[in-house]
């Protein structure tokens, strides 16, 4: 899409531009030389600016970890049980936080938390955020300055449901489906550390 307009403001510049060049020598003359300035600096405008427009951002798109990586990422992992959520105005980097989950950990199965926390969420990456609501969850979080967040965007807080969880399907990159939670959790545990690198 952004093609396709610096495309066509490409093309209405140069238009101009060649409609200037044929005009008659007698129209030029020294009296019109200030209005011929002016196009020329809206033309480097226009075109500068179709320029910009056409590079998208690098941070454009949210990277999705697997199950292995989610795993390795997380400092913490834990079944938490969110009692409410509320609205907020969180500043922070790299991103700002609208969500705060007010939780109770049941269960750590890495790394090590309080009994209550808060989760920050709703970032203001357009592309992928984290929103809360009350009930049971996996979750796989990290820390971004002080604040305890998702390490895997949404995939990184797993409703439970009873005796099951909303999981990775084995040999799937990103597809999930509801499956045994006692069967998720020994996945987990006994998921492989990759040695760290120097």
């Amino acid at each position: 899409m952004l093609t396709m307009i610096s495309g066509l403001l490409g093309v209405i510049a140069f238009g101009v531009l060649g409609v200037t060049r044929n005009l008659p020598a007698a129209l030029l003359t020294h009296s019109m030389s200030y209005p011929k300035r002016n196009l020329w600096n809206f033309l480097a405008v226009l075109f500068a600016a179709s320029l910009a427009g056409a590079v998208p951002h690098a941070d454009a798109k949210a990277y999705y970890a697997p199950e292995d990586e989610m795993i390795e990422r997380a400092e913490v992992i834990a079944i938490v049980d969110i009692s409410r959520v509320e609205k907020a105005e969180t500043k922070s980097q790299p991103f700002d936080y609208g969500e705060i989950a007010h939780a109770t950990v049941q269960q750590t199965l890495k790394g090590k938390l309080p009994k209550e926390i808060k989760i920050y969420g709703g970032e203001s990456f357009i592309c992928a955020q984290v929103h809360f609501k009350p009930g049971r969850f996996l979750v796989f979080l990290h820390h971004a300055g002080e604040f305890l967040v998702g390490c895997n965007w949404h995939l990184s807080v797993r409703p439970i449901k009873d005796t099951e969880v909303e999981w990775y399907i084995p040999g799937e990159r990103n597809t999930l489906s509801w499956q045994s939670l006692d069967t998720v959790l020994v996945r987990i545990q006994s998921a492989p550390a990759k040695p760290k690198t120097k």
